[in-house]
């Protein structure tokens, strides 16, 4: 039995890549649901149980004991564990165990991204992982630059770090963005942790120098309680389902990510495939999902607003391209060899 470990997934980008690892399950025709015995945590959203309800699974709490708890009751029917939350199992093992590794701020951990709780809960989610793990174990990131930081952090030798990003993008479609009309759309999808820097991107593009004949608008995908900002240009959308980003990404001629670390960045992907070109942090991490129209130091305001106003204006070099491969098939392929 396959063991997929899904415990502390239930929002954001972890769901995310648990909707897109299902949706892999169910194209490859190869794999006997029979196989697989899913671990989710109790909080994930309902709606998602139905997209699961063929193979067998349990909701589990989503802390330590309750964890350890369900590895033992499932220890002699296992054969391989894959783990999706970023961190090993808590009981060593000897048979195959994967652990795909998503969480980029574990490693780039810095008080000024985040609060200072968060700051030492991430300095102990480190000793966590470094505690629990094993030589034997195999590690998967989206990016070289992901592989490179997880070996410098947690001294484990590159050859078991191996990079297969993967992503869902089949329900976005291609939308040809109109310049010439009166009304130009920047859209950022995110949240409001600290780390996403909305603080500076909400004061960058008031202080564009925009033309005032068109109607520039940036919406941005949180309620803006925390930024303390009001314009009139600056539409909060706050948490938003599926669809209704879709029709955000169908309308947009931008999107924006002002990040100061972004493990992947799914909106710049997505934006791309909507018909929008991308304007972007130049930290190292994004580096090798696209070529975007536009960069900018994000913690530079004024850089920020430069970018900002170039997009306005057209002024850009390229159109926006994805660069990076979805390799979930060979993901699939690893998870299921030799069951």
């Amino acid at each position: 039995m396959i063991l997929i470990d899904a415990i502390y997934i239930n929002s954001l980008g972890g769901l995310t890549i648990l909707q897109t690892l299902l949706s892999g399950l169910k194209e490859n025709k190869s794999h006997n649901y029979k196989n697989f015995h899913f671990l989710l945590d109790e909080r994930i959203d309902e709606a998602l149980l139905s997209e699961i309800k063929n193979y067998s699974y349990e909701l589990v709490r989503g802390n330590h004991y309750s964890r350890k708890e369900a590895y033992q009751k499932n220890i002699n029917l296992i054969t391989k564990i894959i783990c999706l939350a970023n961190v090993p199992p808590l009981i060593k093992f000897k048979i195959p165990v994967i652990i795909y590794f998503h969480n980029l701020l574990l490693l780039e951990n810095k008080i000024s991204y985040v609060s200072l709780y968060q700051f030492i809960l991430n300095k102990l989610k480190l000793v966590y992982v470094r505690y629990f793990n094993s030589r034997s174990y195999k590690w998967i990131v989206q990016t070289r630059y992901m592989q490179q930081k997880l070996s410098s952090k947690l001294k484990i030798n590159k050859d078991k770090i191996e990079i297969i990003p993967f992503y869902e993008i089949q329900d976005i479609d291609y939308t040809d963005k109109d310049f010439n009309e009166k009304s130009i759309s920047f859209f950022c999808v995110t949240s409001s942790s600290r780390h996403k820097n909305l603080k500076r991107l909400v004061k960058a593009f008031k202080n564009a120098n925009l033309n005032k004949s068109i109607d520039y608008n940036l919406y941005i995908t949180t309620n803006g309680k925390d930024l303390n900002f009001i314009n009139k240009r600056i539409k909060y959308l706050g948490s938003i389902n599926r669809d209704k980003i879709k029709k955000y990404y169908s309308k947009s001629h931008y999107v924006i990510l002002p990040s100061l670390v972004e493990s992947f960045g799914l909106p710049i992907v997505e934006g791309i495939k909507s018909g929008s070109n991308v304007i972007l942090s130049n930290i190292n991490s994004l580096k090798e999902i696209c070529k975007p129209s536009l960069n900018f130091d994000p913690l530079n305001t004024i850089d920020i607003t430069r970018a900002i106003q170039n997009a306005a204006n057209l002024n850009y070099e390229t159109k926006s391209s994805i660069t990076i491969k979805n390799e979930i098939n060979n993901f699939i392929n690893l998870i299921t060899r030799n069951v």
